[in-house]
């Protein structure tokens, strides 16, 4: 039986493998654009309702989606991964373990982000 505890960072040994085991990247760390943006999407709806239940007003959710777009429009790809992780600790939640693991692989995040923010602005845009 395993007593130890397992790594909790996104940057150690483990993370490539956690990452291929979720189908988010293969054997050799490139990351699967198709499955990324399938979790992107998942994730920018869960915050989505997150965001709904957080405010009481639906201006403050849609203020909030359009000062993250506008902001993730003018930043680079790791920035724009931490203005993701930011939106999080905004409202009190913490960040998805998938999403945590993402963080470890620049490429993976910066497609991550990318996909969060544009279903995020287009929930907004829908509603």
């Amino acid at each position: 039986m395993y007593e130890g505890r397992r790594a909790q960072s996104p940057f150690d040994d483990s993370a490539a493998d956690r990452l291929r085991r979720m189908g988010l990247t293969d054997g050799n760390g490139k990351p699967d654009r198709d499955a990324i943006t399938v979790c992107s999407c998942v994730f920018a709806g869960q915050f989505f309702d997150d965001l709904c239940d957080y405010f009481e007003s639906y201006e403050d959710v849609q203020e909030l989606i359009s000062n993250l777009s506008e902001s993730a429009e003018n930043a680079a790809g790791k920035q724009k991964f931490l203005l993701v992780c930011l939106q999080y600790d905004a409202i009190y939640r913490t960040l998805p373990d998938p999403v945590w693991w993402i963080s470890g692989n620049p490429v993976a995040a910066e497609l991550f982000a990318a996909g969060f923010t544009a279903h995020l602005k287009q929930l907004n845009q829908d509603r």
